[in-house]
């Protein structure tokens, strides 16, 4: 060979190292650093770990000065084998691995550690694992475990706390396993004949069994547990269950009625607390409520907003004048939400220099971006046995009022809540507030608002 040809191919050598180099560090289809990477293969090596890889990365807002901000998900593929304490132990120790890790050029990065176990299958071009939970942001992984107690008891699929079984007496066993272990678990089965809506509450074995049962009998076509009585039911329980039955014909068929009367039957286990009932027909043009077992909880005596332990009332003065709408300015506390409920704080301040009372439950109006009213909202009181009391609000002091609703979807865009007309006492006038967030009270809403109380630290 001669020694140009050595040259040659000597340059073409480096050529392509410096290429395979630059594609190696430059990678512009690829936006995964390089540290976070790396940090993904170090959580494939530890104990219980079968494999890890960083399925998401974006810069969600970019500062050449302090540094970016950054969110990215690491998909964690655990032994199948663990028990749920190991499978937990695990996930944690690969999060806080990730947690650990620092990207040149990033200040923050935010994390999603997605864990998986079993084999997975492909749905529409998805794999899909039997078993997926998630590492809370602070590092918790006890959802794993609590997966983990699902799968064991046979459940098919476990996604967070929603778990599947194959069949209605699966259900049964993951619902006893549920309440074993304290797992506040949403069911379902797979043919979804049944479902059972945790609403972040512990599944009540006999409200699943009932549920499976009622399932069986002609003329039902599916059966939901869900938290919560019907409509305009009042009743001193805080952990209201109703079993809502649709049905497949209409009410008025003898199906239907078959089902109520199995349903009022004395001998039917409720669980030893009280069970509604709602059944439905195709469409939901009609409905049927009642108890089961026929045993109606008891009505709640009435009284008045009680306040936490240890905050002192306010003075009862007598001689204080009734509240008028100058007095008070009105604003919205923050909303929040849990377990499918929404809440939000109506406030009034007492601007007028002096003591005044107030005796009522505001009311409100819900309006759309167009200034429209929201259709067929409905109001009920804030709690069974909850009335209204005379509050003597001192001067600059907050009355308060609570509004309560049902999550509503808004999955195909409707017109959201962005203003609340306030009226705070009789013959007020309204007062428009915008809350610091749009809300999901909808076309049909039924929202719950307490009467005037006082205002504290620490009052729910």
């Amino acid at each position: 060979m001669t020694r140009r040809r050595i040259f040659v191919l000597v340059s073409a050598l480096i050529v392509a190292a410096a290429l395979a180099a630059l594609v190696v560090v430059w990678r512009p289809w690829d936006p995964v650093p390089d540290e976070l990477r790396a940090a993904a293969s170090r959580v494939a090596d530890l104990p219980g770990v079968v494999s890890a890889e960083v399925t998401g990365y974006e810069v969600a807002f970019r500062d050449a000065k302090d540094g970016d901000v950054a969110l990215a998900t690491v998909d964690v593929v655990l032994d199948d084998g663990l028990s749920p304490e190991a499978a937990s132990a695990a996930a944690a120790r690969a999060d806080g691995l990730l947690a650990a890790t620092r990207v040149d050029g990033v200040r923050t990065l935010s994390r999603t550690t997605a864990v998986h176990t079993g084999d997975p299958r492909t749905a529409h071009g998805v794999e899909v694992y039997p078993l997926t939970a998630w590492v809370t942001e602070d590092g918790d992984a006890s959802s794993v475990a609590d997966a983990v107690v699902l799968r064991r008891a046979g459940a098919t699929t476990v996604s967070g706390v929603s778990a599947e079984a194959a069949d209605g007496e699966g259900l049964v066993r993951l619902a006893e396993e549920a309440a074993e272990h304290k797992i506040a678990a949403s069911l379902g089965t797979a043919d979804d004949a049944v479902r059972y809506d945790a609403s972040g509450r512990v599944p009540v074995v006999a409200a699943a069994r009932l549920a499976v049962d009622a399932a069986g009998r002609p003329g039902v076509a599916s059966v939901v547990v869900h938290a919560g009585f019907p409509p305009g039911t009042t009743a001193a329980d805080d952990t209201a269950l109703t079993l809502q039955v649709g049905l497949a014909g209409p009410t008025s068929s003898p199906e239907a009625g078959g089902v109520a009367r199995w349903l009022d039957d004395p001998a039917r286990d409720a669980g030893g607390r009280h069970l509604a009932y709602t059944l439905t027909e195709p469409g939901y043009a009609a409905r049927v409520d009642g108890w089961v077992a026929a045993a109606p909880p008891p009505t709640p005596e009435e009284h008045t907003v009680p306040l936490p332990a240890g905050v002192g009332a306010w003075p009862a003065d007598d001689d204080a004048p009734a509240c008028a709408g100058d007095d008070l300015r009105l604003t919205l506390g923050t909303p929040d939400a849990a377990a499918g409920g929404r809440y939000l704080a109506v406030l009034a301040e007492n601007v007028s220099g002096r003591p005044c009372a107030l005796d009522g439950v505001p009311r409100l109006t819900f309006r759309d971006a167009d200034g429209e009213p929201q259709d067929d909202v409905t109001t009920e009181p804030s709690a069974p046995g909850v009335v209204a009391g005379r509050v003597v609000v001192p001067a600059g002091e907050r009355a308060l009022a609570t509004v309560q609703w049902r999550a509503m979807s808004t999955a195909s865009d409707p017109d959201v809540t962005t203003t609340v007309d306030v009226v705070a006492v009789p013959d007020g006038d309204p007062v428009p507030l915008v809350p610091t967030a749009e809300l999901d009270v909808l076309d049909g809403a039924e929202v719950r608002v307490g009467p005037w109380a006082q205002g504290a630290e620490g009052w729910s």
